[in-house]
């Protein structure tokens, strides 16, 4: 007892006093604990609610021999049962990552193989894309601040390409079942509007033209026209006079393409000229003789062999899938001379993969025409020729099986097939289309009559006012 009294003594003394109590209050602490909490000492004792309430079911059916009934579980036990037993993960719906398309514009010095390398596209789809593009050639030139569209696959495989042309026109490919592409092109509707407008010559007529809208296109088209009649340079005055009617497109108010010119007249030293616009592509004069030279129905000085047809409706032979054809194939030998079938101009020159060193010519109207796997091009861009001039020599360069020549006829720029289709070779309006050219040669001679004549009248007005007086000379009066 005295032993105890020491102790209590000496734990009540100084700070050794403190850690005694704070001791003894935890052990308190920790008996109300364990007697508010009773955990099993055995984890195997652990029970589902669930399984303890059947395991005591079956406890007690086991004093009877009646067969053990079926016990229903609470909605409770349910659920916890299903949370227990089930992948929580199995109903939740997969869904695949799209991958977005690639919006890419064309940058100076780009090419399709750099732009391919660049998205990490294979050669191949590079390839497979060029062979489709052989009858189109749509794909090239590359141009800056063109839009082209990537869409690829959750592989990162090409599955379709599209270059937007304009606001009117958009061109892809697209990859089908059987690895290749096909093409297609969406068209919007274009909305066509008609003016007429009038002007005097000042200057000279190029700067004339360009001063009321005319476009480049149009003003060589009125030289053309009427260069065997009239000499620009020499023949025009101060004062002369001419009306023209343009076609606009617009979509949604948004101008689309060029202007083209539908009828045109001047009038020099008195003299009045007219040129029309009739449905064939052709400029007619007032009394329906033509001002357009004719096309020549071959591009060779001789008829050679047709190797492979025009064919708009050929299928692959393996895939099945549309194949156009959209020339003929002559069978020329190589260096054979290849004439333009028509006056114009040099649009383009350029080297395909496919398609070989090739050029373009826009004639005069809707015409133009492509010829492919050339071996040599005597012609450069941007320059005039005539009918039945050489423009280049056939060849055997591209993807070929031989030495041909590939020529192209377009009209309005759908292929068509040369040596079928109805071109320009006649004089003269056809009797069958002279009350059509007729009536739209009356309405646009109205529609610049009109024209003159509100011009006229302005002009007269802005003549018959007042000089404006300044404040000097008010003052000095």
């Amino acid at each position: 007892m005295q032993f105890i009294n020491r102790l209590s003594r000496w734990a009540l003394s100084g700070p050794r006093a403190w850690l005694s109590i704070i001791f003894v209050a935890f052990i308190a602490l920790l008996f109300v604990y364990k007697s508010l909490v009773s955990p099993t000492n055995n984890p195997k004792d652990y029970t589902l609610p669930s399984t303890a309430k059947i395991d005591t079911e079956k406890s007690n059916d086991t004093k009877s021999l009646v067969p053990p009934q079926a016990s229903s579980n609470t909605d409770e036990d349910n659920n916890y049962d299903s949370l227990v037993t089930t992948d929580p993960l199995q109903n939740v719906e997969k869904v695949t990552a799209s991958i977005p398309s690639i919006e890419y514009v064309i940058k100076p010095g780009d090419t399709l193989a750099r732009i391919f390398a660049r998205l990490g596209l294979s050669r191949e789809s590079l390839y497979s894309v060029l062979e489709a593009d052989q009858e189109f050639l749509v794909l090239e030139p590359l141009m800056p601040d063109d839009k082209f569209t990537f869409k690829l696959d959750e592989n990162g495989d090409l599955l379709r390409i599209t270059r937007r042309i304009d606001i009117s026109k958009s061109v892809s490919y697209v990859q089908h079942d059987g690895g290749g592409f096909s093409y297609e092109e969406k068209v919007n509707p274009i909305t066509y509007t008609q003016e007429a407008v009038h002007s005097k010559i000042s200057g000279n007529f190029y700067l004339s033209a360009k001063k009321v809208g005319l476009s480049d296109t149009n003003i060589l088209i009125i030289n053309d026209l009427l260069k065997g009649r009239v000499n620009f340079r020499k023949d025009l005055r101060a004062g002369d006079d001419f009306n023209v009617i343009v076609k606009k497109g617009n979509i949604g108010g948004v101008k689309v393409g060029e202007t083209q010119l539908e009828a045109l007249e001047i009038t020099v030293r008195g003299q009045k000229y007219s040129a029309f616009l009739h449905s064939d592509g052709r400029f007619y004069d007032l009394d329906g003789n033509s001002l357009t030279p004719a096309l020549l129905r071959w591009p060779t000085r001789k008829q050679y062999r047709i190797s492979s047809p025009f064919n708009a409706n050929r299928l692959h032979p393996i895939t099945g899938r549309p194949a156009p054809h959209n020339g003929v194939d002559l069978a020329t030998p190589s260096g054979t001379e290849v004439l333009a079938t028509g006056d114009g101009v040099v649009t383009r020159i350029a080297t395909h993969k496919y398609a070989g060193k090739y050029v373009v010519v826009d004639y005069t109207g809707p015409y133009s025409s492509r010829f492919l796997h050339l071996s040599k091009i005597l012609v450069k861009q941007g320059q005039k020729v005539k009918r039945g001039q050489v423009i280049a020599l056939s060849g055997n360069t591209g993807r070929t099986t031989g030495a041909h020549l590939h020529y192209e006829l377009h009209i309005r720029g759908r292929p068509v097939n040369p040596m079928t289709t109805d071109i320009p070779t006649t004089q003269s309006i056809p009797k069958g289309d002279k009350k059509e050219y007729a009536s739209n040669v009356k309405r646009w001679v109205a529609m610049m009559a009109s024209a003159q004549a509100a011009d006229s009248a302005k002009n007269t007005d802005v003549e018959s006012e007042p000089e404006p007086v300044s404040e000097l000379d008010a003052a000095a009066n």
